[in-house]
């Protein structure tokens, strides 16, 4: 049987065609169009979806930015105008007269990822998304983890300091302060200012303001000591995120995604380095610690992922 994922982004809506395998097999991109509001984004989604339907497609699965409770209702979604106490799995199922699955995007690449990603063959495990901020999610024993107001594992906002820097949120020293990616390309600007030499300096051509992760892990792949120091300490970071979640869930397997990911092996070393010096011994040994599996079509992948098995 075929079924459809459908990624909701702010830009952009990706739709795609997935067998029971995960393998998608045609896709499509329109704009979201949230500028338009509530109305002209769900047009987009109806249209998305007609480009690629087909008779015979046994279900619907929908990623969305924003919490969703247990009757597919969309609410604090705040990128999207409108997007609030919206009854989006009723509504797609009338659309369609299907089967239809809706959830939180971040829980979406998590449930994804377990059954077909990197966290395949496991019962438990922890899944991230590192990019501008820090989201997270947890397969507890086969299901997904939701929470009594369907927001747990709001992995960017757990402090790890209690005196650190004061987060968007309003609390003091959440995770997201030191790893989300500005911080990380604050870390750069800061030891530049401060005379440091570094190749990070000649890809910008001086101009500090255009320092991303990537202009970071390039300088690293070209030996640049700074980037090393930077990549290094954000591992730090997330090893001590991670060595109180293994404390708590004892995991088989913690997968990283995310462009900041892509540093590489580099920030894989300093997370398991440092979970192994922070987490109770017993349960490391069986633990891994790996990049994200899904790729290029991960969000059309893992949202067909909520129909093809039940998270919950």
């Amino acid at each position: 049987m075929e079924f459809i994922g459908l990624d909701l982004g702010g830009t952009f809506i990706k739709v795609g065609v997935v067998n029971e395998e995960g393998k998608v097999l045609r896709r499509t991109q329109i704009p979201t169009c949230a500028e338009g509001g509530r109305d002209k984004v769900l047009s987009q989604m109806e249209k998305a979806i007609k480009e690629v339907w087909k008779e015979g497609i046994g279900g619907i699965g929908i990623g969305t930015p924003g919490l969703v409770d247990k009757e597919g209702r969309v609410f604090l979604a705040p990128n999207i105008p409108g997007w609030d106490d919206l009854p989006l799995r009723a509504y797609f199922e009338k659309k369609f007269s299907l089967p239809v699955v809706v959830e939180n995007d971040v829980n979406t690449i998590t449930w994804g990822e377990y059954l077909f990603g990197a966290g395949k063959g496991t019962r438990t495990m922890i899944c991230i998304t590192l990019g501008t901020g820090l989201g997270g999610g947890v397969v507890w024993e086969g299901k997904l983890l939701r929470g009594a107001k369907y927001s747990a594992v709001e992995i960017g906002h757990i402090p790890i300091n209690f005196k650190g820097p004061r987060c968007k949120c309003g609390n003091i020293g959440c995770i997201e302060r030191y790893v989300g990616s500005r911080y990380i390309c604050a870390m750069a600007k800061r030891g530049i200012k401060k005379g440091r030499k570094s190749l990070i300096t000649e890809l910008v051509n001086g101009d500090l303001e255009k320092i991303t992760p990537k202009i970071i892990s390039d300088a690293y792949k070209k030996g640049d000591e700074l980037a090393r120091e930077i990549w290094v300490k954000v591992g730090e970071y997330l090893g001590v995120l991670f060595s109180g979640l293994v404390n708590l869930f004892n995991p088989e397997r913690i997968v990283i995604g995310g462009g900041v990911s892509q540093a590489g092996e580099i920030l894989f070393e300093s997370v398991r380095k440092t979970i192994k010096e922070r987490a109770f011994a017993v349960l490391i040994p069986e633990l891994e610690v790996v990049p994200a599996g899904l790729k290029q079509d991960s969000g059309i992948v893992s949202a067909a992922s909520l129909i093809i098995r039940s998270p919950f």
